[in-house]
């Protein structure tokens, strides 16, 4: 589906592509789709911007997804391709399921549709000190603080609190340099240190040495920037006291002639990293506040001398701290807003996330487009707790939080009309008489002509808690799924088993996290691949876990039955293989499907199959890819099985 967005100039267009040529092939190129848990609206939902019939800038912090959600605004992610900032000189190719919440993303658009995101990055180091009661900690001299009750709290991945980080934790920090020189985290990763990483500082200019090449950060002594070797972008940019700057180095900081040096290898001003614009949007915490003539967003300055205050915004709003969204012409790094508003608690970011669950644990532990949801405490608009499992489309609104998103409300969706789909779960209902039952919150009727396995199973005799498969489509005329197959799932004496991937923390002998999951190890765990040892499994390693799910007194435990450690591997290109899991959808066949938002081409001759072969392939089966981006679809070297 097409959503609406902001008027942009067609002036643009050309600069959008250079923005991006590193990572389109041509300005409007082609790449994912839309989830295919888009089938409907939800009745509150944050707002999509005026539709444009050309190409425009946003600068943000990603609050959802269903499509991709920027500063509380859903934008259509069907043609987006995403890169990531690693290198300022050279983007890395990624894919939509590579974007989390607490991102700080710059996009591009054309005809109101993301045609390129690419991922920024305040700070990449090692964690020097932890004030976990302060909310702080320091990174080469640095001080990153962390939101706890703000609309936008700094997300966690690979840790859950302060607490659990440690001085030498290597640290990717996604956020904004604030007035005092400090970052406004948003987003904080803890990363492996396996030498992938380059080392990264941002902020103001103060003190420059232009004989020696040399500055320090406002707020940060500690630290010299020696940039004699600094290649300086973009291409004509000038280093100047106060220029907001991001600095990239190959070694960490240090001692030389009596100081702490950082070594650049190149220097970005930020000031230069925005196109020039008529027609801009930009959110962000407010800092350098001087008057309404003299702040800045983000990272852009914005004068609001004679911006329109909206949805009941007031002067007083405009703070230190404060979110706040502003449009209107960007030229030479500064924006001249046309209007601007400050999130306030009745016109607060809430997080949105549409698509099928991937991941169901429990009402309170499950995972929506890659983010962990908490939905014990939310109101079913549509549905109920008993519609609920992997499989199921859902629209879940609420209040983002450092491990995800806790849940306000749940609308149980149906599957996208007139598609092939398949739905597995257990039956919450039965009908007997109209030949029908429920699934997933999904009303499924079946005909003397509906194919039934295994041989001898009567569909007359189904009852609620039966546990099954089902292949065909749903109408969204008659709101009914027409049954073409029913494979009855036989569940007795079978453990529910389960499986997912991601960055584990508070990893022990005996258990790990990953997300919002505790894993046990057992003696029986199987580590893989062969050759890996329990030492090998550390704070910030990437795993694909299968576990085992079993109840106790109400207590859930999740039991690994088997750990691949995903050390990182580098393509033909010289870049790191990605990995997406999922469920399929939109299938076309091998060469043609999507799992979430990306298109996956899985067709090659030397894809690795586990745990399945290329036949199994189909809409809802759920998969891990590993491969590699090519002009916006994530070509695939290999391609795992998962259980629900």
């Amino acid at each position: 589906m097409k959503l609406p967005h902001n008027p942009l100039k067609p002036a643009l267009l050309a600069l959008a592509c250079t923005l991006g040529a590193a990572l389109l092939s041509a300005c409007g190129g082609g790449g994912g789709g839309a989830s295919a848990g888009d089938p409907a609206t939800p009745a509150a939902q944050p707002p999509s911007a005026p539709s444009a019939s050309v190409t425009g800038v946003v600068d943000g912090t990603i609050t959802g997804f269903g499509s991709v959600v920027i500063n509380g605004v859903r934008y259509d992610d069907s043609q987006a391709k995403v890169a990531f900032s690693n290198r300022p000189d050279a983007q890395t190719a990624a894919t939509l399921g590579d974007l989390h919440t607490g991102m700080r993303v710059q996009a591009t658009l054309k005809d109101g549709v993301l045609q390129s995101l690419l991922v920024n990055f305040a700070l990449v180091g090692t964690v020097g000190a932890v004030d976990a009661a302060g909310g702080t900690l320091t990174v080469f001299g640095q001080t990153i603080k962390v939101t706890t009750t703000d609309q936008l709290p700094t997300v966690f991945e690979g840790f859950s609190s302060l607490a659990q980080l440690a001085a030498g934790d290597l640290v990717k920090v996604s956020g904004s340099v604030a007035s005092d020189g400090s970052i406004n985290a948003t987003r904080i990763e803890r990363k492996p240190k396996d030498g992938t990483e380059l080392y990264r500082l941002s902020g103001a200019v103060q003190g420059l040495d232009t004989s020696a090449k040399t500055f320090t950060l406002a707020g940060n002594s500690a630290v010299t920037v020696d940039y004699s070797q600094a290649k300086l972008l973009p291409t004509g940019a000038v280093i100047e006291n106060g220029k907001q700057v991001s600095v990239v180095s190959t070694s960490a900081p240090a001692a030389s002639a009596g100081k702490t040096v950082l070594v650049a290898s190149a220097v970005e001003v930020k000031a230069k990293k925005l196109p020039d614009s008529s027609d801009t949007t930009v959110g962000g915490p407010i800092s350098d506040f001087q008057s309404l003539a003299s702040l800045r967003i983000g990272d852009v300055v914005v004068d609001a001398s004679s911006a329109t205050l909206k949805e009941g915004t007031v002067a007083a709003d405009l703070v230190n701290g404060a979110q706040a969204l502003a449009h209107g012409t960007l030229s030479n790094g500064a924006m001249k807003a046309d209007w601007i508003k400050v999130f306030k608690n009745d016109t607060a970011i809430k997080a949105l996330l549409i698509g099928q669950i991937t991941d169901y644990v429990s009402l309170a532990n499950f995972t929506l487009r890659g983010t962990a949801v908490d939905g014990s405490t939310a109101t079913f608009n549509k549905g109920s707790a008993a519609d609920l499992g992997t499989g199921a489309w859902v629209t879940v609104t609420g209040q983002l939080t450092s491990s995800g998103v806790k849940a306000t409300t749940i609308t149980v969706q149906p599957p996208p009309s007139d598609k092939p789909e398949r739905l597995a779960g257990s039956i919450t209902a039965v009908d007997a008489t109209t030949k029908t039952f429920t699934v997933l919150g999904t009303s499924v009727q079946w005909s003397d002509t509906t194919k039934v396995s295994p041989d001898g199973k009567s569909l007359a005799s189904l009852a609620a808690g039966v546990s099954v498969s089902v292949e065909g489509s749903y109408s969204a005329s008659t709101g009914v799924f027409t049954a073409s197959s029913v494979t009855v799932v036989n569940t007795t004496g079978v453990t529910k088993t389960i499986g997912f991937s991601g960055v584990a923390f508070n990893v022990t002998d005996t258990s790990l996290q990953i997300g919002s999951y505790t894993v046990q190890i057992t003696a029986n765990t199987q580590l893989q691949p062969s050759g890996t040892k329990l030492a090998d499994l550390v704070n910030g390693s990437r795993l694909s876990v299968k576990a085992s799910v079993t109840s106790s007194n109400g207590v859930l435990t999740l039991t690994a039955i088997s750990l691949e450690l995903q050390k990182p591997e580098k393509d033909d290109g010289g870049n790191d293989y990605l990995y997406l899991a999922g469920l399929v959808s939109d299938f076309n066949g091998a060469a043609d499907f999507k799992v979430g938002s990306q298109r996956v081409n899985a067709a090659g001759s030397g894809v690795r199959f586990i745990d399945g072969e290329v036949g199994k392939l189909a809409n809802g089966v759920k998969v891990e890819i590993k491969g590699s981006v090519k002009d916006g679809v994530l070509v695939a070297t290999q391609v795992h099985f998962m259980p629900g």
